[in-house]
């Protein structure tokens, strides 16, 4: 009850910026076109340009991080006006494919297309396309590697992170972590069983409208570690080497 008015309230407040769902909306409204589980971290902190939202196209699936700007027009002819008295149109279309994810505080101008399964970096400034399947960031941004490479990368990482999250949790909080603290990095160490899942883990393959794919991957796969107790002995003996 105390939840659903609290949702009222910031709406009142807010209006279509309230929430993901609400600032989707009302761009649809305006005619973007936006497929499902579109999600806006930050509905408040997001800019996407409402001049003409019929020229935004958006996919399934696509992650917009807090800060994010996108432009289907631009207001550098106010120079040429002044200069040469002369109106001059500017818009473009922008189009952000299937799957991607658009980091914090990325801008992108008119005219540009980012493909399917795409990575674009925070800060970044997006002016040109990005094809499918490549992480890019920069200013201007630029592909750097495909998809497929910065999975092999994240892959291998995973280890390395989880101890460090482990590291900073025990030296700061001063206690043995509880097992929902690592429900991004279960694939390391949880039995290859749906049930064995937490409610946590369980939202996690429920991402990006996938489970069934995440669920079958998960299965035809084997862990690390034997259990979770196994995964913090490595953990704890990782952080006493360090």
């Amino acid at each position: 009850m105390l939840q659903r008015f609290k949702k009222i309230i910031k709406k009142l407040i807010f209006s279509y910026r309230s929430d993901s769902e609400s600032y989707v909306e009302y761009l649809r409204r305006g005619g973007a076109e936006i497929g499902e589980r579109v999600r806006i971290f930050d509905p408040r902190g997001t800019v996407i340009d409402a001049t003409r939202p019929f020229m935004i196209k958006i996919g399934d699936d696509v992650q917009i991080a807090s800060g994010v700007t996108m432009l289907t027009h631009g207001y550098d002819w106010s120079v040429i006006k002044g200069q040469y008295g002369e109106v001059l149109g500017s818009c473009g279309e922008i189009v952000i494919g299937n799957n991607c994810f658009i980091g914090m505080n990325t801008t992108i101008l008119k005219g540009v297309h980012i493909g399917n399964n795409c990575i674009i970096g925070a800060n970044s400034l997006v002016n040109k396309d990005i094809p499918d399947g490549y992480v890019a960031a920069g200013n201007p941004a630029k592909p750097i590697v495909t998809v497929e490479e910065y999975r092999k990368k994240r892959l291998d990482a995973q280890l390395a992170e989880a101890s460090e999250l482990y590291r900073c949790y025990v030296t700061r909080v001063g206690k043995e972590p509880a097992i929902e603290l690592f429900d991004e990095f279960f694939w390391l160490f949880q039995k290859r069983d749906e049930n064995a899942l937490t409610e946590g883990e369980k939202s996690k393959m429920r991402l990006v409208g996938n489970y069934e794919q995440s669920l079958a991957r998960y299965l035809e796969t084997e862990p690390m570690f034997d259990g979770y107790e196994e995964f913090l002995k490595a953990l704890k003996e990782c952080m006493n080497r360090s």
